[in-house]
């Protein structure tokens, strides 16, 4: 059976790999605008789904790529409300459970697997200015690995309401596209690491996010602007201590600004809160991210070669999801990332360094 498989997978890279046509993605969009759908019989089909639907509900809050701008124009010319027409979006889409599991989901968010990590166990001294830049490549099948996008992160000092604190910035790249501009800036404290303001647009700048964050509770607004004026707001309730460390995003990309004052070593465990969408009432707002290292490995990027700690890292926002992660034993940066997928991996390394 081994050898089936091995000559099957050599038999695999051999076949040719077509271009898409020219036509494809007018096609897709002809048919998502004339309400085409695939229906998914069974409940089991639909959960493999809902990852994918936490990065398209993300991408319409964050990314605002021109795809999702012309789904929601197009809908917009039918009738009803602003909610009611992206409900029509993500429902149609396949973005949003049957509200059925959406309680069952949020009903079920798991408790901390590891100590939380307090912020007098922080060592901030050991955080650097800098510009962190990652690419990221998609192997699928065991047989074709393609780019599949870039991030980059800058940390800086600064100062918010007259007390020091740190700026995290964010930018991507998609697979065929530049670079977008850094639209995002989150404060942390200086001392404790805690977010305490965040603000992102996207859209064109249409769209506009803003999370403010005391010390037991959360709030945010996301108001967008143009045809489809809408507003949202929310807030929320920390069922953890003042002290414990949080981050507020969808992915896990703000973990690197986070590692290397987090005082990891051999057998180290502990668990961190995220954060993100307060105002979205059918998705889960927060979630434990469980950490612990497992080993140590000797790594080799493109920006050199680094002796590692190996983490597991578990993520339970949208659904249970496990990842490894190697972070510097000398410096704390973030090293590489890799996720497995039912039948894919993606591996995220780091490129460069700029101070």
């Amino acid at each position: 059976m081994i050898e089936y498989k091995a000559d099957l997978r050599a038999a695999l890279r051999q076949l040719p790999a077509p271009e898409p046509s020219p036509d494809l993605l007018p096609r897709i969009l002809r048919s998502r605008a004339m309400g085409v759908r695939i229906p998914f019989p069974t409940r089991a089909s639909i959960a493999p789904w809902r990852w994918i639907a936490a990065a398209a509900v993300a991408t319409v809050l964050i990314g605002g790529t021109w795809v999702v701008s012309l789904s929601l124009s197009r809908i917009g010319e039918s009738r009803g409300s602003g909610r009611d027409r992206i409900a029509e979006l993500l429902s149609g889409t396949m973005l949003r459970p049957s509200a059925s599991d959406e309680h069952e989901s949020l009903a079920k968010t798991p408790l901390p697997k590891y100590a939380l990590i307090l912020s007098g166990t922080l060592a901030p001294s050991r955080m650097t200015e800098g510009v962190w830049t990652y690419q990221s490549t998609t192997t699928t099948d065991d047989v074709l690995t393609q780019p599949s996008g870039a991030t980059r992160l800058r940390l800086a000092r600064a100062t918010y309401a007259g007390r020091p604190a740190w700026t995290v910035n964010t930018a991507r790249q998609l697979r065929a596209g530049g670079w977008t501009e850094y639209t995002d800036t989150t404060y942390l404290d200086a001392s404790t690491l805690r977010p305490q303001q965040a603000v992102a647009y996207a859209n064109k700048r249409r769209m506009r996010i803003v999370q403010t964050f005391s010390a037991d509770s959360g709030h945010e607004s996301i108001d967008m602007a143009g045809p489809m004026q809408r507003s949202w707001r929310g807030a929320i309730a920390f069922p953890f201590p003042r002290e414990a460390l949080f981050f507020n995003d969808w992915s896990t990309d703000r973990l690197a600004a986070l590692f290397p004052a987090i005082p990891l070593a051999r057998r180290w465990r502990g668990t961190l809160y995220q954060v993100a969408f307060i105002s979205r009432a059918d998705m889960r707002s927060l979630a434990p991210l469980d950490i612990r290292v497992v080993g140590t490995d000797r790594v080799t990027v493109p920006a050199g070669t680094f002796d590692c700690w190996r983490l597991e890292v578990e993520t339970h926002l949208w659904a249970t999801e496990r990842s490894r992660m190697w972070v510097s034993r000398g410096t704390g940066w973030l090293i590489k990332t890799q996720t497995h997928g039912s039948d894919y991996v993606v591996n995220e390394v780091l490129e460069s360094y700029e101070p």
